[in-house]
């Protein structure tokens, strides 16, 4: 049975999540290594560290499928003084590709703000850019609704509100999109759920009546891997090519999930 090579996963990807869908300022696509490359293995992750290229290199994976891309900003210089241009560096040596689908991601049913309303019970989800809003089937309290989320997403959250607000209809966006409280708010919403919010969004909302809920940029995102990693799955076998998709089991620091 044949292997893919990174054009191939790379156009299975734009078919998912069409990378001319990203931001200007994101950096979305194929970003490192060679296009003609055979992949036997495939790591899926959220973020590169050099803890994500170690344990590529110890499943055998040739490519490296990201939702947080690398030279997001200007790199100038490729030296073993910054982090990031070492795992350039480490990438190209270990001749490890790396695809990323960030904003382009964000945008559809696979994202991490779909995946984790989905994971918590969430129903009728609509979408609205970056913005997914549904309900739960009967009203919950703030309180037991950070105790379902804090549960499903492992996530070190913090809740802003009042603990006994009723809450039946929910938005998310994973990430740091804490602006997105007021679509929320727009769509109906109760209470709003991202990964990152600024103070004075906190205090606009919570003056509104919302009931925030902030489970850190990794918590809110993780979700979107397994998915991530069975929608390559079913293209390779629905195309008979024979390629494993692992899951990465790196957490870029302490603190990112609830232990």
């Amino acid at each position: 049975m044949p292997s893919p090579t990174v054009r191939t996963i790379r156009a299975y990807m734009d078919d998912l999540a069409p990378f001319d869908t990203a931001e200007d300022f994101d950096n979305a696509g194929f970003l490192v290594g060679r296009a003609e490359q055979e992949v036997k293995t495939i790591l899926c992750s959220l973020d590169v560290t050099m803890e994500t290229v170690l344990e590529a290199e110890r499943l055998g994976a040739q490519l490296i499928v990201s939702h947080h891309p690398l030279l997001f900003r200007g790199v100038r210089r490729l030296t073993d003084e910054e982090p990031e241009s070492t795992v350039l560096r480490a990438l190209i040596q270990k001749d490890i590709s790396l695809i990323s689908a960030h904003t382009n991601w964000d945008k559809t049913v696979l994202s991490g703000s779909a995946c984790a309303a989905r994971a918590l019970g969430v129903q009728d989800l609509s979408q609205s850019g970056y913005l997914f809003t549904g309900r739960w089937p009967e009203p919950v309290s703030a309180a037991q609704a950070a105790e379902k989320i804090r549960a499903v997403l492992r996530a070190p959250l913090r809740m802003y509100g009042d603990r006994n607000r009723m809450i039946r209809v929910i938005s998310f966006a994973g990430g740091a999109y804490g602006e997105g409280y007021r679509e929320a708010e727009a769509c109906g919403a109760q209470a709003y759920c991202t990964g990152e919010i600024k103070h004075h969004e906190i205090t606009d909302a919570v003056a509104r009546g919302m009931v925030i809920f902030e489970a850190g940029h990794y918590a809110s995102e993780a979700p979107m891997i397994p998915a991530l990693a069975s929608c390559l799955r079913e293209k390779l076998s629905r195309d008979g090519l024979y390629c494993q998709v692992k899951e990465t089991s790196c957490v870029p620091f302490s603190g990112a999930l609830d232990q």
